[in-house]
């Protein structure tokens, strides 16, 4: 009974797809999400798709974690970016949630993502780009609670799909100066018909990046629910040690959370951590591995 509790408290603060996890992938969750503005790698679709023009060569990265530590609330990412002749740079990714109750998943979050970066500008002092992201959204509601309550021998409940787009925006200037702003779910897609019908959610996040020497970066970012009057002010600080060890830490208000996290690469392969707390819940960990062609 505790466990079904805790189900229903924490359903409103969490997600991934329908509900929006902004947190998806190691680093993000190690620097608390303020990422917007940050140089672009593999969870820039995400994100911010605009920092897919900045990635080179072919890049896959594939990460899991549970959602406040829980066993029931499983998580796992999967993205690449490639460049394609006359396409240019692009990227796909796979996202999936689950809730589980005593073997039985209650719900689960799919989705399917194609991203593309594109250069307005771009010389040696200077970078103006845009991105989208695509997503195909299914959620799967399970079974109906059934007979025994636990949803082993209830109704399936059927699926429901929609589709989103994200959008991107990243300027930089002299290799110190970094602006981002990404615009989660532009066409206010939505879930369900009629009087069922069920907009997901929408988000800007809006940040600045300041590189003051090589290898240290710091990032402040506002994020914004729109629909909502609260917004987040987020925090976050990256340093690399050497050409192995990168560094991360970071903290949001409202609610209070705070992150820290590494990525050690060896070769063309990485390896990042990245945790996140929260003021009453169990922290969040999350890890992730890649591989560079």
């Amino acid at each position: 009974m505790k466990k079904l509790l805790t189900i229903i408290l924490i359903l409103p603060l969490f997600a991934q797809t329908v509900s929006d996890f902004a947190y998806t992938g190691a680093k993000v969750s190690a620097m608390a999400g303020a990422v917007v503005a940050e140089k672009g790698n593999n969870w820039s679709i995400f994100h911010n798709p605009a920092g897919i023009t900045e990635i080179d060569g072919m890049h896959f990265s594939l990460g899991s974690g549970k959602i406040f530590g829980y066993d029931w609330l499983p998580a796992i990412n999967l993205s690449g970016t490639t460049s394609l002749p006359i396409i240019g740079k692009i990227g796909f990714a796979f996202q999936q949630l689950e809730t589980k109750y005593s073997g039985t998943t209650l719900s689960k979050e799919q989705t399917l993502s194609i991203a593309q970066g594109f250069d307005l500008q771009h010389d040696k002092n200077s970078q103006l780009a845009i991105g989208y992201t695509a997503n195909f959204v299914q959620w799967n509601l399970g079974k109906s609670a059934g007979p025994s309550g636990d949803g082993s021998d209830g109704l399936e409940l059927g699926n429901v799909n929609a589709v989103s787009v994200d959008f991107g925006v990243l300027a930089s200037l002299r290799e110190k100066y970094r602006f981002g702003v990404f615009l989660k779910n532009v066409n206010s897609g939505a879930l369900g018909k009629g009087m069922t019908r069920q907009i997901l959610p929408r988000r800007i996040n809006v940040g600045i990046t300041y590189m003051p020497m090589t290898g240290l970066a710091t990032s402040i970012v506002s994020e914004h629910l729109l629909g909502r009057d609260d917004m987040q002010i987020k925090s976050a600080i990256r340093y690399n040690l050497n050409s192995n060890v990168e560094l991360y830490t970071g903290a949001q208000s409202n609610p209070n959370r705070f992150g820290m996290g590494a990525t050690f690469t060896f070769n063309n392969q990485s390896v990042s951590y990245g945790l996140l707390t929260h003021p009453v819940l169990p922290m969040t960990h999350q890890f992730n591995i890649g591989l560079s062609l």
